[in-house]
C-alpha cells in the first residue's frame, strides 16, 4: 500500500466513523478499502450466522443463551473472516468480548487480511478493548498481510493517546517494526495524528532500553 492509498483508506475510515451504519451491519478491515460494508441478508439461518449478528447488535444474553447451547460457535466467522470477538471488540464491548473469551474464544483470530481483534480495537479507538485483549494475551506485534501492526493501526487514529500508551507500555511491543510501505507507527502518527510525540517518546525510551548495557 503507498502513501496516497493509505491516506485514502484513512479519509475512508473517518467517513465511516461519521456515517449512521444500520444495525446489522459490519465495517470490513482497512486492507481492503474498496470492500462494502458487510450486512448478512439471513443471519438467523444458523446458530454461527445468529452469534454473529447478535454480537454486532451488543445482544450478551442471547450470545449467552448461543455459547450455552453450541459452544463451538464461539469460532464462527463470518466471509471477510471476523469472529464474534473481532465484533465485540470493534464495538468496545469489553463485557461481551470477556464472556467469548471465557468460552474459548481466540484473541489471536486472523481474518482473510490477518487482522487481529487488537487490530479491530485499535482501528476504532477502543482502548478498554485494547487493554483487556492484552491482559489475555494478545500478540502486540501481529502483523496483517500489510505488515500493519495493532500499533500501526493505533497511529492512523488522530486521538489514540490511550491507546498508543497502553500498547508503548506492553513489554513485547517493537515499535520499530515497519509495514509493507516501509513505515514505522511514528511515521504514520507524523502524518496523521495528533499524537506523534506520545510515539517519539515512547520509540526512544525504547531505543534506551534495548541499547542499554548492565
Amino acid at each position: 500500500m503507498d502513501s496516497d492509498s493509505e491516506n485514502d483508506s484513512i479519509d475512508q475510515l473517518e467517513e465511516f466513523r461519521k456515517a449512521n451504519i444500520k444495525p446489522g451491519m459490519f465495517v470490513s478491515g482497512w486492507e481492503d478499502p474498496n470492500d462494502e460494508i458487510y450486512e448478512d441478508e439471513d443471519p438467523h439461518s444458523t446458530l454461527e450466522r445468529k452469534i454473529l449478528w447478535a454480537t454486532n447488535e451488543g445482544k450478551i444474553d442471547i450470545v449467552r443463551t448461543i455459547l450455552n447451547a453450541k459452544p463451538s460457535c464461539v469460532h464462527a466467522k463470518d466471509d471477510d473472516g471476523y469472529t464474534p470477538l473481532h465484533r465485540a471488540c470493534y464495538n468496545n464491548n469489553v463485557e461481551l468480548a470477556q464472556l467469548l473469551i471465557q468460552y474459548g474464544a481466540d484473541v489471536n483470530a486472523l481474518t482473510n487480511f490477518k487482522w487481529t481483534p487488537l487490530h479491530s480495537s485499535c482501528q476504532w479507538s477502543n482502548s478498554k478493548c485494547v487493554a483487556m485483549l492484552l491482559q489475555y494475551g494478545a500478540n502486540v506485534n501481529s502483523r496483517t498481510d500489510g505488515d500493519q501492526t495493532p500499533l500501526h493501526i493505533a497511529a492512523s487514529v488522530s486521538n489514540c493517546r490511550e491507546m498508543a500508551m497502553t500498547l508503548m507500555l506492553n513489554p513485547g511491543v517493537e515499535p520499530h517494526l515497519t509495514n509493507n510501505s516501509k513505515e514505522t507507527a511514528a511515521d504514520i502518527a507524523r502524518r496523521t495524528g495528533l499524537t506523534f510525540p506520545v510515539f517519539e517518546m515512547a520509540h526512544s525510551a525504547f531505543v534506551d532500553n534495548v541499547n542499554r548495557i548492565d
